[in-house]
Parts: C-alpha cells; structure tokens; sequence
C-alpha cells in the first residue's frame, strides 16, 4: 500500500527531524479531522498531508534538481519564490515520479500547500488550513486562524493569507505574487474589506 509506503519513507527522510515528523502527523490529523465534516476523501487527504513536506529538508541544490527535471518554468519559480518553499514543487515531482501519483487533488494540494492560489478546491484549502494550524504550532496566527477555520474554511483560509502576507512583508521577504492574488480572490469570500 501506497500510504505504507510513504511512512516507511518520512522515517527515513526525517530522521533527525523529529519536530517535522510530529508537524506531518498534526497537519494529517488536522486534515482529517476537517475533510471528515465536509465529506472529503480522507485517503486522499491522508496521502497529502503525508507527502506534503517529505522534501522539506532536502538541500536547496536537491530540490532545484528535481524542480529542474519537471517544470520547464523552473526559472520563474527560483525568480518568483523563496527558497523556504521550494519543496512544495520538489514534494510535487515526487508524488508524481517515485509514488506514481496522478490525482490532480492530491498533486495540487502538495503544490499549493505553502501559499495558497485563488479558487482552490477544497482539498486544497484543508491542506493548506491543515499545514497552518495543526496543533503543534502555536504562533498568534495560527491560534487566531484556527478558531476561525471552526466557522469558516473561506475566512480562516483569506486571514492565513493575509497575516503571512503581512508577516513576511515586515520582514523583507520575497513573497510571490499569486499569493496576492490569493488574498484578493478570498477577501470578499472571507468577508473582510
């Protein structure tokens, strides 16, 4: 089994990193949790949050290999995103190549998993809720998001956005540019001018 599989293969990709394992475990957890009210396929789900970070921890030059075989764009994506984030499309490629993947759900809810995009799918929004607020994390937004995501998936999902967008503009970092247009596309969604 397939699940089985990828387990076997995040103790070995992150040993050492038992704080991101613990992370993987909470976001799956959270993932399940919140696609069981809406009905979503948690197999689906599972298998996400599961992969969602296995490359996070692979060096820079790592995950620019596998981004380079895959995305004709790669230079776009190293000009567009910081290197913190560059294994949301490494953990893509290796859903698709070494687990065989094709589930457009579960391949762009891996992808989209660190900044959002407007109009996901709901498999998306719930990883992406799921990565933010799981319960190991503990930092204002992700506590002030996540009891707003009991409520509001759309709401918890523009605030996430936002505060991030917010965050790492104080900070001076790169943020890129379809997460603006992330939040654009849920502030009225969210209810928030």
């Amino acid at each position: 089994m397939i699940k089985k599989q990828i387990i076997e293969d995040l103790k070995v990709e992150l040993s050492g990193k038992p704080k991101r394992l613990k992370h993987i475990y909470g976001v799956r957890d959270t993932a399940l949790k919140i696609g069981d009210k809406y009905g979503l396929d948690l197999e689906k789900l599972e298998i996400t949050a599961l992969l969602h970070d296995i490359t996070k921890y692979h060096s820079k030059d790592d995950n620019k290999k596998i981004i380079d075989s895959y995305f004709p764009e790669s230079q776009f994506i190293y000009e567009e995103y910081n290197d913190e984030i560059l294994h949301a499309f490494s953990a893509y490629v290796l859903a698709k190549t070494k687990y065989c993947i094709n589930d457009g759900e579960i391949l762009n809810s891996i992808l989209n998993h660190t900044v959002g995009r407007p109009a996901m799918s709901m498999y998306e929004k719930v990883i992406f809720i799921s990565d933010y607020i799981e319960p190991n994390r503990t930092y204002t937004s992700c506590v002030k998001v996540r009891e707003i995501a009991k409520e509001s998936l759309d709401l918890a999902v523009f605030t996430a956005i936002d505060d991030s967008i917010q965050f790492y503009e104080d900070i001076g970092s790169k943020i890129p540019l379809i997460a603006y247009k992330a939040r654009q596309y849920y502030r009225p969604i969210g209810g928030k001018i």
